[in-house]
C-alpha cells in the first residue's frame, strides 16, 4: 500500500462525528475500487466482490464493521494522498 495515510481538518472531524476509524479507512484503501468523479476527486470503497475477497481473508470482518463497510473515502486524484472526507453510502432500504 501507500505511505501514512494524511487526513484533512474536515475528515478528521466527518470521521469522529460518523464514527470510522482508520483501521477501516485503510481497509477500504488496500482492498477498493476507485471511481474518478472528473472533478479532481476519487472515491475509494468496497464493491461485493471485493467484501466477498475481505469477508474470506479476515473471517469475522462483516460481524465487526457490518453496515460500515458501504464507507466511500473521498480523496484528491492526484498529488498528495490525503483523505478529504469519508461517509457511509446509504443504499435502498
Amino acid at each position: 500500500m501507500m505511505g501514512p495515510i494524511l487526513f484533512s481538518k474536515h475528515a478528521r472531524v466527518r470521521c469522529a462525528q460518523r464514527g470510522i476509524d482508520e483501521s477501516l479507512i485503510c481497509m477500504v484503501l488496500a482492498y477498493g475500487r476507485a471511481e474518478y468523479d472528473h472533478h479532481g476527486g476519487r472515491r475509494c470503497f468496497l464493491g461485493q466482490a471485493e467484501k466477498r475477497r475481505v469477508a474470506r481473508e479476515h473471517p469475522g470482518i462483516m460481524r465487526r464493521y457490518g453496515r460500515k463497510l458501504d464507507l466511500v473515502v473521498v480523496m484528491p486524484a492526484k498529488g498528495e494522498q490525503t483523505v478529504v472526507t469519508a461517509y457511509v453510502r446509504h443504499r435502498g432500504r
